[in-house]
């Protein structure tokens, strides 16, 4: 192998090293906890009382408030969280909703205005 085909190599494979170092992850976005309970999600009993968290307005965001969720055997409590706004939408909170056969949960969503 020549010298300068060795040169080219190890000056390519370098830059490859230096520049995979340069690049910063995208950003991660949390989904919403409500998107993993999608399917129908029924509780045999009502979800404790719903509390109003009062927080201060942030731009560009919804607030989005805690709900409970069923983890099968008991309601687990869901805290409240800052979601980036959807122009042309408006968000509905998590809620449950009674039924014959109990209650059902609906995730938190987004209605077209």
């Amino acid at each position: 192998m020549s010298i300068r085909l060795v040169a080219i190599v190890s000056l390519a494979a370098a830059v490859a090293a230096l520049g995979s170092g340069c690049s910063e992850p995208g950003a991660v976005h949390q989904p919403l906890l409500a998107s993993y309970y999608a399917n129908d999600v029924v509780a045999p009993r009502p979800p404790p009382p719903f509390v109003v968290e009062t927080v201060k307005p942030r731009y560009g965001y919804v607030w989005a408030h805690s709900y409970s969720r069923w983890d099968g055997h008991d309601y687990v409590p869901v805290p409240g969280q800052w979601i980036p706004e959807k122009p042309g939408y408006r968000y509905v909170d998590a809620s449950w909703e009674q039924h014959r056969d109990g209650w059902h949960f609906r995730p938190g969503r987004w209605l077209s205005i």
